[in-house]
């Protein structure tokens, strides 16, 4: 069982091992990345290093959950069990990673991690499924490889799922962004949805294989999308792109690479991607691909073609175009559970009873009494699923907040520089303007397809742009074909016009949140 740890200074106590309290604190360093799927995916590749599972191998994953005779998934694991497999595990990795691997913590650290993912009643036990889910989804693997196995420890013997064994492995998944904070963005705790997708996604039969399973993970749902993120994430860490970062003007990139498919050599390095940044004449609206990995001749040549074809549309067309990294499903403010409704079922025994010529039933408040605890049970039940739909409503809105906030601190902190260099020049200093490069970002931000070197032309041939439009798009191509580039940025805006869209986007984050939660705050 988990020890509390007593802060007498503070006051608190903390479950926490001290390296994993000193962890968390670290992970707050990430909440300045702008679009949560990518947010979530570098907090859990901070977490995969410092638990050492980016060296464990799914084959040896999969040796110890045999050694350990781990085969009842529905089996709960205690403190100890749980303390003898993950022993087990370090130890392997100790033998090929000495220098990396201490033992002890490692075990700690892995048992406080998992006990605060899947055991949030504090009960000391979580369930096998839930072990492996967390262990594996974490390991080093072919992304596939991880689906196959997931899929397998819910399948039935014939190696069909139906939708209540989905239902426990998207559960158990999706609590790793729960205990994160992340769950609001990835269609919240409720994965009655998610379940729903897939099987329409399989035309509705009662049961799927693991075919259908893997063609719908492709799809990336939005429940499960922060895992293929994260195997991006640890992919593009070490890619290097020879190419110039538009906005900082960093060569090379590092890391990610976002190539823009409406303008020619345009591209942005991970870091002003994530900060919402844009330079002059680019709206965030604009489609572009993501790299992860240094691009090849033909990915060239094909990226290209895209931006001559996406030339000659209108900002309109992007507007109405927008393009989505996930396959989205229905969010937690959809409604209610799978279970039966109590009074659909005494409609149907009430009408079985009089067919039968027998005397009628009672209606419901007639009912044999119920005792005064049975009736507090249910006040209790009740309440506990308004509260739940409260919280998922409260968290989306959250989110909104949260995505306009960070944006109207990033204003209020050009208007500050501005102040600044206004107050300099009065006194005799002269200052050089600066770069138009961290001018403000659109408010809506589009999620990208965020496929690892490819990306899907989901645009047709409408729209297209007026003649004067044509004519510069024309102009463009030409000076492109010439070896020409654009001309430099312009001057920042002036401080009026900065003020106004402060406020501007002040009535845009009440706007959004009202219309997203279909009710004023």
């Amino acid at each position: 069982m988990r020890e509390q740890l007593r802060n007498h200074q503070t006051q608190t106590t903390c479950w926490d091992h001290p390296r994993m309290a000193e962890l968390y604190q670290s992970l707050a360093d990430l909440n300045n990345v702008r679009f949560s799927a990518y947010r979530t995916a570098m907090k859990l590749r901070r977490l995969q290093k410092a638990l050492c599972l980016d060296l464990l191998s799914m084959q040896a994953a999969c040796e110890l959950f045999e050694q350990q005779a781990l085969k009842q998934n529905e089996q709960l694991l205690d403190v100890p069990q749980l303390l003898s497999c993950l022993s087990g595990l370090y130890q392997r990795l100790e033998q090929s990673h000495a220098h990396l691997v201490n033992v002890p913590l490692c075990v700690d650290m892995c048992l406080n991690w998992l006990l605060n993912v899947y055991d949030t009643g504090r009960s000391g036990k979580i369930r096998t499924l839930s072990f492996k889910t967390g262990i594996v989804s974490l390991c080093k693997a072919h992304l596939e490889d991880k689906y196959r196995f997931l899929f397998r420890q819910v399948a039935s013997a014939t190696g069909f799922c139906d939708q209540r064994r989905l239902g426990l492995l998207l559960h158990d998944s999706i609590q790793i962004p729960r205990q994160l904070g992340e769950v609001a963005s990835f269609g919240g705790s409720n994965i009655e949805p998610s379940v729903r997708s897939c099987f329409q996604f399989a035309n509705n039969k009662p049961e799927l294989d693991a075919a259908m399973f893997l063609d719908w993970m492709r799809l990336e749902p939005q429940s499960m999308v922060w895992l293929p993120v994260l195997h991006r994430v640890a992919a593009a860490e070490t890619a290097k792109h020879q190419a110039k970062c538009n906005i900082c003007k960093e060569c090379p990139i590092i890391g990610f690479r976002y190539r823009s498919l409406k303008h020619f050599n345009y591209d942005i390095c991970q870091s002003c991607f994530f900060s919402g940044r844009v330079a002059k004449g680019h709206k965030m609206q604009y489609p572009m691909v993501e790299y992860c990995t240094p691009t090849t001749s033909g990915e060239d040549v094909r990226d290209f073609a895209k931006v001559l074809k996406n030339k000659f549309r209108t900002k309109r067309y992007f507007a109405k175009h927008p393009r989505m990294g996930y396959l989205p499903v229905q969010t937690i403010l959809e409604g209610d559970n799978m279970e039966t409704k109590l009074q659909a079922e005494y409609e149907r025994l009430k009408r079985a009873h009089d067919r039968k010529g027998l005397s009628p039933l009672p209606s419901p408040p007639e009912m044999l009494p119920m005792s005064p605890q049975s009736t507090r049970d249910a006040e209790l039940i009740a309440e506990a699923k308004l509260l739940r739909q409260h919280k998922g409503r409260l968290e989306a809105r959250m989110q909104i907040l949260e995505d306009h906030n960070k944006q109207l601190e990033s204003q209020l902190h050009r208007l500050r520089q501005l102040l600044e260099q206004t107050d300099s020049k009065v006194n005799g200093t002269a200052l050089s303007s600066p770069s138009t490069s961290s001018q403000r970002s659109d408010s809506s931000l589009p999620v990208l397809r965020v496929a690892a070197s490819q990306t899907t032309d989901t645009m047709g041939d409408d729209d297209l742009s007026s003649p004067s439009q044509d004519a510069s798009g024309l102009k463009e191509v030409m000076e492109q074909l010439n070896n020409t580039f654009p001309h430099s940025q312009g001057a920042l805006s002036p401080l009026s016009l900065l003020l106004r869209s402060i406020m501007e986007s002040a009535v845009i984050a009440m706007t959004d949140a009202q219309d997203a939660m279909g009710q004023p705050f």
